[in-house]
């Protein structure tokens, strides 16, 4: 079997939730069965010559780095090259890429789609892109020989609005943690091990990090540091602005780091916090689950999807409410485990053998 990916930016070392998926989910494919996997990579983000990376192809495309025309020129030059490379699957992540499967569907190649997030409710995005999106959205479910949902909430919107049936659901997955037993990379930070709060993840306006730095501003925590990991892809108003707040409000931003560095933050994490107005399933989140880290998460509906505890969640948007909540937890923290949760619903593994499970139906259709 040969399948073609398309819609992320690529992996290894580039950040993203979709990258993070990919990388994940196809390693294991391509390792676990007998097919092969090519995967289209964005030059700009590209930090390696490597060609091949766990049994994967890359094919990697220059396009310019522009919020409003990268994703729809490096998908259809994709969808050009899948033309030609004749795959069985093209599998699109997300919705925007997914608007030329019409053109994959003219030449018999099946298609399948995974919908991480619902696009065209970013803040990010001007009023034409939005309708651009929620466009590229009917596109995809109609020209789709298989969907998948990686979340409930999500899966739920889309059935009330298209009543379509060629889904299934297969969630986001985690890696199993190992904790950390250096803290060099801390060190060299000025932090302390629990000693710190941590949030991770792009610098977008629907992550939050703004009302995050107010509400660690308000609860004047003298003895914790709150370190943001992330960065935006390209400069923004709105990552600018952030960070100024974390300069004026003595906040350390990482910057975006993964492997040993990224272990070390959250092995050492007093807190871990998700701020985020919208999420599709967060694998951030995930993560710090991973690490058994002490958490307070917004109440939106994909993070309520995780079944924590009710005082996990505070109203989101609301620093002040944030603020009491998390002098509250440092006062009184809670010893986690989340080990039986992230190996029963979120694990790589069994998310692996659904989705190739899923590649063989859809060709068999």
């Amino acid at each position: 079997m040969k399948i073609c990916v398309i819609g992320t930016r690529g992996f290894p070392l580039i950040q993203g939730g979709i990258e993070t998926h990919c990388e994940e989910l196809y390693s294991r494919i391509g390792e676990s069965f007998n097919c092969e996997i090519v995967v289209f990579r964005r030059t700009s983000y590209v930090k390696d010559n490597a060609r091949k990376f766990n049994n994967i192809k890359f094919i990697d495309i220059w396009v310019p780095k522009n919020k409003y025309l990268e994703t729809f020129l490096h998908s259809f030059f994709s969808t050009v090259f899948s033309i030609f490379i004749r795959p069985d699957i093209v599998h699109f992540h997300n919705t925007g890429p997914g608007v030329f499967m019409p053109i994959l569907r003219l030449f018999r190649i099946k298609t399948i789609l995974t919908y991480h997030n619902i696009s065209y409710t970013q803040q990010k995005w001007n009023k034409s892109s939005k309708y651009f999106l929620n466009f590229t959205e009917w596109i995809c479910f109609k020209y789709a020989n298989s969907v998948i949902f990686i979340s409930d909430t999500i899966k739920k919107l889309m059935i009330d609005k298209y009543g379509i049936k060629n889904y299934t659901l297969i969630k986001n997955g985690v890696k199993k943690a190992s904790k950390s037993g250096s803290s060099k990379y801390i060190n060299s930070l000025g932090l302390k091990p629990h000693k710190y709060i941590i949030g991770v993840g792009r610098f977008l306006e629907e992550k939050g990090f703004d009302y995050l730095i107010d509400a660690y501003k308000m609860a004047n925590l003298t003895e914790y540091k709150l370190v943001l990991v992330g960065d935006s892809d390209y400069p923004t108003s709105y990552s600018n602005k952030l960070k100024y707040l974390a300069t004026e409000n003595n906040v350390l931003l990482t910057g975006f780091i993964k492997g040993e560095n990224l272990r070390e933050i959250f092995s050492h994490a007093k807190l871990y916090i998700m701020s985020s107005f919208e999420e599709g399933l967060p694998i951030a989140l995930l993560e710090a689950m991973s690490y058994n880290l002490d958490i307070l998460v917004s109440d939106i509906p994909p993070n309520l999807e995780i079944g924590l505890e009710e005082d996990d969640y505070f109203v989101v948007g609301n620093a002040t409410l944030l603020a009491e909540k998390i002098r509250r937890r440092l006062e009184k923290p809670k010893i986690r485990d989340f080990s039986k949760k992230i190996n029963d619903t979120y694990n790589w593994d069994s998310i692996a053998v659904s989705t190739y499970e899923l590649y063989e139906k859809t060709l068999n259709k």
